[in-house]
């Protein structure tokens, strides 16, 4: 029998391939659910419509204004989140020796901000209850300065794993913060990206195949719920060995 849990998590981009596994696994383990998409997929409201008694969508585009985006994140529900999952993951294909400022800006704005801003506001209402999750979705491009085309996505991701070190105090308060390089991954995302050729990407690794999405799930599961008893401030790669 499963153990009953009050609990209630926040997740940013839930609407991707990675994004509905995370929603399975916290789903099983019944937490109360906020999912968070921007444009979805049927895949994702079939999802949701099956278990809408369980889970919450919310919508919202972040490449907006700085007002929208910071009044999206501090809804009182959003706060109130016993974990946070930032699984957000923008990419724009442009290349490094054309890139302007406002393709960096619109990285920054879905990848990084929301991370920043929910983990600065959330952590004293963690403290209150004594325990909180919070879990950033990097990157392993990160390691490795970023793709030909992709700078702005592993650069907002880069600074996905800086932790400030306000929240070092929290840990004492049994309130985690942890960022994952996720390495290169079977999804959508990847596949309908034309300057990516999979196969001679997945040969670079050393597991020589690239991650499915329910192992991130499972992994992002393990660190951001009661499981991870000890882990907090760590940048912790899932990459295949890379």
């Amino acid at each position: 029998m499963k153990k009953k849990t009050n609990k209630k998590v926040l997740i940013l981009g839930a609407s991707s391939d990675i994004g509905i596994e995370i929603l399975k696994i916290y789903l099983k383990n019944n937490y109360f659910i906020i999912a968070h998409y921007s444009k979805g997929n049927q895949k994702f409201f079939d999802f949701i419509k099956k278990n809408e008694s369980k889970i919450k969508k919310t919508k919202f585009n972040f490449i907006s204004n700085y007002n929208k985006i910071e009044n999206f994140l501090k809804k009182k529900e959003h706060l109130s989140a016993d974990v946070i999952v930032n699984a957000l993951g923008y990419v724009q294909q442009i290349d490094y020796n054309n890139l302007k400022i406002s393709d960096i800006d619109k990285s920054f704005k879905v990848n990084l901000y929301p991370g920043i801003y929910l983990t600065s506001r959330v952590g004293e209402e963690m403290i209150k209850k004594k325990w909180g999750r919070i879990v950033n979705l990097g990157s392993i491009g990160v390691k490795f300065g970023g793709g030909m085309s992709n700078l702005p996505y592993s650069l907002s991701k880069f600074g996905s794993e800086f932790f400030p070190n306000n929240t070092k105090k929290w840990i004492k308060d049994n309130v985690f913060i942890n960022t994952l390089r996720v390495g290169a991954t079977n999804t959508k995302l990847h596949k309908n990206l034309p300057s990516k050729n999979l196969k001679k990407r997945a040969d670079l690794i050393p597991i020589k195949r690239m991650a499915n999405p329910k192992e991130i799930a499972e992994f992002v599961f393990f660190i951001g719920s009661e499981k991870n008893t000890y882990i907090s401030h760590q940048v912790i790669s899932i990459s295949g060995g890379e």
